[in-house]
């Protein structure tokens, strides 16, 4: 009965937090939830019951629209891990801990920039740390980095096969940064000088360091 299927789905929203019900998910059992959720969408506005129609509407996160559906989930990630990192830069492969692709989600909507609603790009650009541009965005993931690692060990000064604990090549990018020194714009300058222990000759550095002991 649809009684017995709308039930399949209030446990589903229960359990995981939305109606993203993938198209051929089966339950534990075998039933297959959905493909009865793909139908129900289909028949808005033609034979579905009013009273049914406003009991899935009732559900948390359902949606008649499945991609307005999926642009909400990616978001949600997004907010989730915007509250506990405290922006929005988030790298290219990373995955929420339930396994969202956020990295990959956050570099489509990028390049969707010029067709994307304007209230959604309104709810991208109201998180810290949010930017259009893939290359400003790498620059600061990098940036990101290196302040961790300064912070950590007291010091800008990166090995140049240094990676991080999820293998972001930090020692590439610093060498990459000191050298374009000369194309840098001021601001970007001034930013990686304020790094603690950053120099821009490391050899110059290291036999500074050396002659002072």
């Amino acid at each position: 009965s649809w009684n017995f299927w709308f039930g399949l789905m209030e446990a589903f929203a229960q359990n995981e937090g939305h109606c993203l019900v993938p198209g051929k998910y089966q339950t534990a059992d075998g039933y297959r939830l959905g493909s009865w959720v793909n139908k129900q969408r289909e028949r808005q506005g033609r034979s579905i019951l009013p009273e049914r129609k406003a009991r899935l509407e009732a559900l948390q996160g359902w949606a008649w629209d499945v991609i307005a559906e999926q642009w909400e989930n990616g978001f949600r990630h997004l907010k989730e891990f915007v509250d506990r990192e405290g922006h929005a830069s988030v790298s290219s492969g990373h995955r929420s801990a339930d396994g969202y692709r956020l990295g990959m989600w956050v570099l489509g909507q990028r390049g969707k920039k010029g067709e994307m609603p304007t209230e959604r790009r309104a709810r991208l650009e109201s998180l810290p740390g949010w930017n259009w541009n893939a290359l400003e965005y790498a620059w600061e993931e990098g940036f990101r980095y290196l302040n961790e690692f300064s912070e950590q060990v007291g010091s800008a000064k990166v090995a140049k096969d240094y990676k991080t604990a999820n293998g972001y090549p930090l020692g590439q990018w610093a060498a990459g940064q000191r050298n374009t020194v000369e194309s840098m714009s001021p601001e970007r300058k001034t930013r990686l000088e304020s790094v603690p222990g950053w120099v821009w000759d490391v050899v110059a550095a290291q036999w500074e360091e050396g002659f002072h002991y």
